[in-house]
């Protein structure tokens, strides 16, 4: 079971890197200001995601020291 939740878990980020280089810089602004925040922890690395409108968006992704 762990490993489904790793597939999806990478998936979500996937799909909120997309988000983000997609986006103009008011929607990200907004998403950074309004949207649902959650920290994100997978294979080594923390990351911030917003959902803002149905979308997520990856503010952040760094290596945990």
């Amino acid at each position: 079971m762990m490993h489904d939740r790793n597939v999806d878990l990478g998936m979500l980020i996937l799909s909120a890197q997309a988000h983000y280089s997609q986006a103009k810089w008011w929607v990200l602004a907004a998403a950074w200001l309004f949207g649902r925040h959650r920290i994100v922890r997978h294979l080594g690395r923390e990351g911030r995601m917003s959902f803002w409108r149905g979308n997520p968006y990856l503010l952040s992704f760094r290596e945990i020291a």
